[in-house]
Parts: structure tokens; sequence; C-alpha cells
């Protein structure tokens, strides 16, 4: 179902026990709960695939009738089952060396953090080949907070994942 979607990223991970769609999963119900872009902003194009891919759904199971539009084969999706997160070691400012949906590569530099002074004080580099699919928006980071993840397909996935928020 996801599938009729013509988004860029799809995580396919069983994550965060007890919420909705996986109570759904575990008795045979397809279910998916999109990410309409990043936290806390009003994403009008992202708005608009979302809506383009619901009436997919809804032509493809004939409740409504007409042309199917964009689906995940359109765009460039890439599917993904785990997240690499990378968390701030120490406070300071945070500058990004990559966006979202971009490609990286195991050992590539993804952000560099300074403290007041301007001096570097700590540089993260990623452990995964993926693309970047969450970032951190604030400026300011404390040690432990989440700067970038970076969906990427683990080879044998297993049991339930948690990520720091």
């Amino acid at each position: 179902m996801v599938d009729l979607y013509p988004v860029g990223q799809i995580f396919d991970n069983h994550v965060y026990p007890g919420v909705l769609h996986n109570a759904f999963m575990d008795v045979g119900i397809p279910s998916f709960t999109p990410k309409i872009g990043a936290a806390r902003v009003l994403d009008l194009e992202m708005i608009s695939l979302f809506v383009e891919g619901t009436m997919n759904v809804l032509k493809h199971h004939g409740i409504v009738s007409g042309p199917m539009g964009r689906t995940g084969k359109d765009v460039r999706v890439f599917v993904g089952n785990s997240a690499f997160p990378i968390l701030a070691t120490v406070g300071g400012i945070v500058e990004h060396l990559v966006k979202l949906n971009d490609k990286v590569e195991a050992g590539q530099k993804v952000a560099v953090q300074r403290n007041s002074l301007g001096e570097v004080v700590a540089e993260y580099t990623s452990g995964v080949a993926g693309e970047i699919t969450g970032q951190r928006s604030d400026a300011m980071s404390e040690p432990g907070n989440p700067l970038v993840f970076i969906l990427f397909n683990r080879p044998t996935p297993s049991g339930v994942e948690t990520y720091p928020e």
C-alpha cells in the first residue's frame, strides 16, 4: 500500500512498541504511519504527495475512479529497514554537512559541532551507507541529543529497535 505513495523514503520496520499500526500489522491488517515532512514544519509540497498517494490507494481499491497518480516507482524511493542515530557527544552549535534525503557513505562526515568561540569540539561521521532520514533542526545541541538519523538496510534485522527522541 505504501508503494502507491510518491515519496522518497520508506522506513520498513516494526518500530516503537505499542503504536497502533504495529497492533494492526500483528493481526494481519496492512497499515503504515505516514510522516509528512520535518517535525513542527508545515510542508505543503509534502502534504500534496500524501494526498496523491491516498487517492492512489482509493483508486487501487476501486473506491474512486480515475487514473493513478505517481507512485513510489515514479520517484526514486529508498526503502530501508533500520535507522542509524548519530548522537551529540558534547554541547554546542551544530553545523550539518548534509541535508534530508542526501545519500551518505559509511565514514562520511555529516556534522560538525562548535563551542561559543567557534572552535570545533566534535565531528560526526556516518557508521552506515544510506540516506539522511531525520535531522536536528535546532542550532544548539546538548550531549545525547540526536543530530541525524540515517535510513539504511540492516542485513539481518532482529527484534524491536528503539530510537532516541
